[in-house]
Formats: structure tokens, C-alpha cells, sequence
């Protein structure tokens, strides 16, 4: 039997509406669909170096992950503009994009048994037991 995990949503407050993002396959279809183009070209440029992506195409991503009933395009732009207006950047949208991407596991999961750097390896040498032969 299959199990099914339910994607985690993101909870926005967005010019004047509340959002409720979730990224699942049927979101991430919609936007490539509206994009023309995958969600990962968002972040490349054609010569496959990083970029940021335009707002049109981050409003496109927010409207698809978008959980919230009556929220039109229309609604997104002109909460979009409040979104400015309320001191907010483009940069700061973004970076909404990216915390939704990677809740949703769009960028795979973290492995926790992952090694940190903050684990110390001593460089000296250990003396050796009295009782070793070598």
C-alpha cells in the first residue's frame, strides 16, 4: 500500500490577501503550463548561469501554489502592488519564492545524517598506550 505525504503550505500575508501556497505536482504542472517553461528555468539563464526571475513569473508561481478560493490574477496584481506599497521589495518576494520551494522539497530533501563542519578531527598525533608493542 502507498502511502501519500501531504505537501506543507506556506501561509503569506500578500498586499491584502492571506495566501495559502502549497507546491504539489498538480501546482507545479499549472505553473510550468502558465510559464511555458520549467520551474527550475525560472532561476537560469540561457547560457545556464544564475538569474533572478521576473515578478510576472514569481506572480505565476504564487497564483498556482495558491490554496485560497477567489483569489483571481487580477487580485494578485493589485495585491501586489499594496505588497509595495506596504514598504515590501521584489527581493523579499523572492525570497518568499525560494522558502516555498524548499518546503515543498522542490530542491530534495535535506539528508540529516549529513556530517557538519562543526565536528572536530584532532591533527595530533595520540601517544601511544604504555602497554603497545608498536
Amino acid at each position: 500500500m502507498a502511502t501519500s505525504i501531504k505537501k506543507a503550505t506556506k501561509k503569506m500575508e500578500f498586499g491584502d490577501l492571506e495566501l495559502s501556497l502549497r507546491l504539489g505536482g498538480r501546482e507545479i504542472f499549472n505553473a510550468e503550463k502558465r510559464l511555458g517553461k520549467s520551474m527550475l528555468s525560472l532561476f537560469m539563464d540561457s547560457q545556464g548561469g544564475n538569474k533572478l526571475p521576473p515578478v510576472n513569473e514569481i506572480l505565476i508561481v504564487l497564483q498556482s501554489a495558491n490554496q485560497t478560493a477567489g483569489v483571481t490574477d487580477a487580485k494578485i496584481v493589485k495585491a501586489f502592488e499594496k505588497y509595495l506599497d506596504q514598504g515590501h521589495t521584489t527581493m523579499e518576494l523572492f525570497n518568499d519564492l525560494m522558502e516555498l520551494l524548499e518546503l515543498s522539497g522542490f530542491f530534495g530533501k535535506k539528508d540529516k545524517n549529513t556530517k557538519t563542519d562543526s565536528e572536530s578531527v584532532s591533527l595530533e598525533a595520540e601517544e601511544p598506550a604504555e602497554d603497545s608493542l608498536l
